[in-house]
């Protein structure tokens, strides 16, 4: 299932921080390609996502945790959770909101 990606002021800002500085141009590569697996299999393997239990939604969602980097000191992370979704139209559009794109706490 596709879903939408809707980024946070916080993740929004993290992200445009990565993608303007060419020396983290790699980590910048590595973070669009996790957001593109997130929007269409969650439960990718190699996302290595599970509940983040330190923190919840605004609204008290889930949070989870999908692994950009492994294996790497300070290895990046993005924190999302699930909806709120969108009508458009009669169509139901599945949503995913990234809250923080971030190296591991």
């Amino acid at each position: 299932m596709t879903r939408k990606i809707n980024l946070s002021e916080r993740a929004d800002a993290e992200l445009t921080e990565l993608e303007n500085n060419p020396r983290l141009a790699g980590l910048f590569k590595q973070v669009v390609k996790t957001l593109a697996l997130l929007e269409t299999n969650t439960k990718h393997p190699g996302l290595h996502t599970h509940k983040f239990s330190s923190m919840m939604g605004a609204d008290g969602e889930e949070v989870f945790e999908a692994y950009v980097q492994n294996n790497t000191p300070g290895a990046y992370r993005i924190f999302w959770h699930y909806g709120p979704d969108e009508i458009a139209g009669k169509k139901r559009l599945p949503v995913i909101s990234i809250l923080a794109i971030t190296s591991h706490p």
